[in-house]
């Protein structure tokens, strides 16, 4: 290869690599851009929730499900060993209520105000029990033209609720925040929902 050839191609490695550097450091007018004599750009605020509003829900119907015959079936063949763990002192073992397995399926009408006199949806929790009143739950909030999802651990003994929403539809595509449920109080045996979203 000659000397003008190699210059030549020299060059153009040259050119290219200044054309790829330009568009990766291009962040358009608005670009946060490193003050001059350091390499590290300005520490970014964490999100804060871009959408809050809260419902009030009111349940519709309940269903529970007992997986007695599991336990019984749970007999004979014991994945883990689990026949030399101790049972948890607050299990519910043998007393009334739910134990570990059992399910719950709760549907709820939500309303826009606290006297439920505008409904704006419908919600549909689904829980899984262990132990202590505690459950993993699965909430489904239709909302207008849309739906949110959350999921979570849950402890049912009467407190405060917290799910994480992990997606939705329609106008909710994409959601990712919280939703927190607590007890309305009153004798109408409401729960308000708060969602923060981003």
């Amino acid at each position: 290869m000659t000397r003008g050839r190699v210059t030549a191609a020299l060059a153009a490695v040259a050119g290219a690599v200044t054309i790829v550097v330009a568009i990766a450091s291009c962040g358009g007018d608005n670009a946060v851009r490193p003050k001059a004599g350091t390499n590290t750009a300005p520490a970014v605020a964490p999100a804060k929730p871009a959408h809050s509003f809260v419902v009030y829900g009111k349940a519709k119907r309940a269903q529970f499900v007992n997986h007695a015959d599991d336990r019984t079936r749970g007999d004979k063949v014991s994945a883990f060993n689990a026949d030399g763990l101790p049972t948890p002192a607050n299990a519910n073992s043998g007393k009334k209520g739910a134990r570990a397995g059992d399910n719950a399926l709760i549907s709820i009408v939500l309303y826009a105000d606290r006297n439920l006199t505008r409904v704006v949806g419908s919600a549909t929790y689904s829980c899984t029990f262990n132990f202590a009143q505690e459950a993993v739950c699965d909430g489904q909030f239709q909302i207008g033209a849309g739906t949110i999802i959350a999921l979570g651990p849950a402890k049912l003994d009467g407190s405060q609720i917290v799910l994480a929403v992990t997606g939705g539809t329609g106008q909710y595509a994409g959601a990712h925040g919280q939703v927190t449920s607590i007890d309305g109080g009153g004798t109408k045996s409401t729960q308000i929902f708060r969602f923060d979203l981003i």
